[in-house]
């Protein structure tokens, strides 16, 4: 606990070059009904106005700093997480949203559940100001407040847990990988790896805005499914041959299904 007698919420906002987003994704921050936090800015040296934008806000609960991640966005978060000097740690990206109340209603939680090391909530996704679908779902389809024996489960999923809606204690030494095969995945493969070891809760509700645009990493369709792959390989030995076998068609069923959108996207590219 801080002076304040809450917990500090140390939040984590790499970023790169969104100037057009950034401002949104802080005020977001401020406009929070939970105020004992402290935002981590990582800049990957933005070519763009990025820095006067942060600074800008003059707000003593923002910190700034500059990292060169060279490509690898699991990086800047690892330095926001050796920086983080709160209780508990959550994540934004530099180009999504919070509601109001997510800090405040994961910080009860949190507070109230003692046993789980993790919480997080669905998302809503948004593209051009427009709600297009909501991601994130209790384990095994169960609704309810907490959850043993996740691993499998979320293992055998494409990650359910978006970034943004998740909230974690501070301070056992946690990172997400820097490998480059993994990325574009390096939160699923820290996810999993909670999963493990630790009980983990979910909120029924959206409580952040995954905001869907040109830049987002995740549309790599070549790098994401390789990452997949090697994710697969890294937790083979953690299954049983049945749910590894499981895991494989069902990862081979979505490289089908997503064969014609890629192949479209190349003959348009090369001028077919």
């Amino acid at each position: 606990m801080t002076k304040h007698g809450s917990p500090l919420v140390s939040i984590i906002m790499p970023t790169y070059n969104y100037a057009g987003f950034i401002a949104e994704s802080i005020n977001s921050v401020l406009e929070q009904t939970y105020r004992n936090w402290e935002l981590i800015v990582i800049d990957n040296y933005s070519s763009d106005n990025t820095e006067e934008i942060v600074r800008g806000f003059g707000c003593g609960q923002i910190r700034y700093m500059k990292f060169k991640n060279n490509g690898v966005i699991a990086a800047s978060r690892n330095v926001g997480l050796r920086e983080a000097h709160g209780e508990y740690v959550a994540f934004l990206d530099s180009d999504d949203l919070w509601l109001a109340d997510k800090l405040e209603k994961q910080v009860n939680y949190l507070s109230t559940h003692k046993d789980v090391f993790m919480v997080y909530s669905k998302a809503a996704a948004m593209e051009n100001g427009v709600l297009t679908y909501t991601k994130g779902r209790a384990p095994g389809r169960r609704i309810g407040l907490t959850h043993r024996g996740i691993f499998i489960d979320l293992f055998l999923s494409f990650n359910y847990i978006s970034c943004l809606t998740v909230m974690f204690r501070n301070g056992n030494g946690l990172q997400f990988s820097e490998d480059k095969g993994l990325t574009t995945v390096e939160d699923f493969d820290l996810w999993l790896t909670i999963a493990s070891e630790y009980e983990i809760g979910y909120i029924d509700e959206p409580l952040a805005f995954y905001r869907i645009h040109g830049k987002n990493t995740g549309a790599r369709i070549k790098k994401y499914v390789g990452a997949n792959l090697n994710l697969i390989k890294k937790y083979r030995g953690s299954v049983s041959a049945p749910v590894l076998m499981r895991k494989y068609a069902t990862f081979y069923a979505y490289v089908l299904s997503i064969l014609p959108e890629a192949m479209g996207r190349v003959f348009r590219r090369f001028g077919g």
